[in-house]
């Protein structure tokens, strides 16, 4: 009787001590079935809003402090911030490219058995700008010659945005603004007696004057940026429209819609024109601007002057023109005095030689490219 009393007594300690041990494996299992999956779900939730603010970002290049600002922003309404954000553009010199990295700190709870307490997570992307909204398109103006210097010799310049040389950019005159980035995949320099820059960045940044307001300077080359050609695209879409013309075309006084692309085989002047609708002029010569020429209205999309194999002249005071101008083969020189253009001005070689310029993109001129777009890229 004794015998048994002790057997029983026995056999219920090793019964606590199995229960025991079946309790830790009960927390382990938990562990592995509730924390690891909170590790996941954040995880998830982390590449969405890395994702999310990449993207966000992208669509601000190349202006790398309206893109931080709005990566920040989107990664904030995701609940990520302060420490456990990173944003890092130009990436890898590339002012097209954003990177977003989130970090989160994720308390375990069954796990805490094991001695652990908590495990950071980490989601990272990369967007780019591409497209047309992308490359030589971001920028307000954009020289794409890897031999010539792009030179502003102009006084009272106002530039709204950024500018890029893919070679030498250099500044001459008085008075001249931009406001964010002034870039060179070469040498960057000033000699003007009044400047405002937010950022000049190129191999080496050089300004001289009497007032220089500069707010940061990278001396890091800017990349070289390729411009792209659309002309097909739009040639096309013009024959299909009946928008042809053959030889030179003077539109003098005339009303036109763009809302279909219009396709010159030779050169094309405009005098007193007024243009609506959004799309594309294509020329394969010149493009001049003869006379005082209002296209569209501030409210209107903007039209795309594209000269296919020549070069864009205004040679008139006093004119406003809300559109993109891009001759990725020629020069673009505006030669006169109280020039506003609502767009970009965007060729091989960039010259500017009048007074009173006024340069000033935006969202809306945009628009009238075939294509827009940002992307994850890594």
């Amino acid at each position: 009787m004794i015998y048994l009393k002790k057997l029983l007594k026995d056999e219920a300690g090793q019964s606590i001590v199995l229960v025991a041990l079946a309790f830790i494996v009960i927390c382990v299992a938990a562990a592995f079935a509730l924390d690891i999956g909170r590790v996941s779900v954040q995880k998830s939730s982390l590449q969405n809003a890395a994702d999310a603010a990449a993207l966000s970002g992208a669509l601000e290049l190349p202006s790398a402090g309206a893109a931080a600002s709005s990566a920040v922003g989107y990664a904030e309404l995701n609940g990520v911030a302060g420490t456990g954000l990173s944003v890092n553009t130009p990436y890898n010199g590339d002012s097209s490219k954003i990177e977003v990295v989130c970090t989160k700190t994720v308390d375990y709870t069954f796990a805490r058995v094991l001695g652990l307490a908590s495990v950071d997570v980490t989601a990272r992307a990369v967007a780019k700008q591409g497209g047309m909204a992308g490359g030589p398109f971001a920028y307000t103006i954009f020289s794409g010659s890897t031999t010539d210097a792009m030179m502003f010799n102009s006084s009272t310049l106002y530039v709204e945005g950024s500018a890029h040389s893919n070679n030498v950019f250099q500044l001459n005159g008085s008075f001249q603004t931009i406001t964010e980035t002034a870039e060179a995949a070469s040498h960057f320099y000033s000699y003007t007696s009044d400047v405002t820059i937010d950022t000049i960045r190129g191999e080496t940044t050089t300004a001289y004057g009497s007032v220089i307001n500069i707010n940061h300077r990278i001396n890091i080359p800017a990349p070289v940026i390729s411009m792209p050609d659309f002309s097909d695209q739009i040639r096309s879409a013009a024959e299909t429209g009946g928008q042809v013309y053959t030889g030179y075309t003077m539109f003098y006084g005339s009303d036109i819609n763009v809302d279909t692309p219009i396709y010159v085989d030779g050169g094309v002047m405009f005098a007193g024109s007024s243009i609506s609708g959004q799309g594309t002029i294509l020329a394969s010569g010149n493009i001049q601007f003869n006379g005082a020429s209002v296209v569209n209205s501030p409210g209107d999309d903007a039209v795309c002057f594209y000269s296919e194999n020549g070069n864009i002249q205004i040679n008139a005071a006093n004119i406003e023109l809300y559109g993109i101008l891009y001759a990725p083969n020629g020069t673009i020189q505006l030669n006169m005095s109280n020039i506003v253009i609502h767009g970009r001005i965007i060729a091989n070689k960039v010259q500017l030689n009048g007074s009173n310029i006024q340069v000033i993109s935006g969202d809306g001129d945009l628009a009238c490219l075939p294509g827009s777009s940002v992307k994850l890229v890594e």
